[in-house]
């Protein structure tokens, strides 16, 4: 089960700025830090608000989770509880955020079914080190989209991932 987004797929696929408040980013992670204090991975939800190539964050989400230093779990009930919240807030799914306790990347458990956004333009943002790096350079972190068919990363320069992102 996934998770169902609330705007559509050329509004997420044309992106040019993610915009997020310092604020957003030090709760989601302070969150992602407990978990790796544990040497746990952990995962996060980004929701807000779409325009004309910009994704908006208003606020970040938690599911409820089970963690494991591999992997995090979100039981089906969560899933459709997060559904029914979205579609009561009116906000939009915009990215999934979770960590990795060493390199960000894509493993093959995230390629093969723990992602939560799996429709065309979805996106998955990987923090690596458990969330113990410095929290407002997404140059450091791995970003992939979904393209209908399988995971594919962005770009791995480091410069083009800060420019995306507008930290206010």
């Amino acid at each position: 089960m996934s998770i169902a987004r609330r705007f559509r797929e050329s509004s997420i696929l044309s992106i040019q700025t993610i915009e997020i408040t310092r604020s957003i980013l030090s709760k989601t992670f302070n969150f992602l830090r407990m978990h790796g204090k544990q040497g746990n991975e952990s995962h996060a939800l980004w929701v807000g608000d779409t325009g004309e190539g910009v994704l908006k964050v208003s606020d970040v989400w938690f599911p409820q989770q089970y963690n494991s230093p591999i992997e995090y779990v979100v039981p089906e009930e969560e899933i459709h509880r997060l559904n029914v919240k979205l579609n009561q807030s009116g906000l939009a799914a915009l990215a999934q955020i979770h960590t990795h306790p060493g390199e960000a990347f894509h493993s093959s458990v995230d390629n093969d079914g723990s992602a939560l956004l799996v429709l065309p333009g979805a996106l998955s943002i990987v923090i690596p080190d458990y969330g113990f790096v410095k929290e407002d350079d997404p140059g450091i972190w791995a970003l992939y989209q979904y393209d209908g068919r399988r995971w594919k990363e962005t770009s791995d320069d480091k410069e083009a991932k800060r420019r995306l992102f507008r930290i206010i």
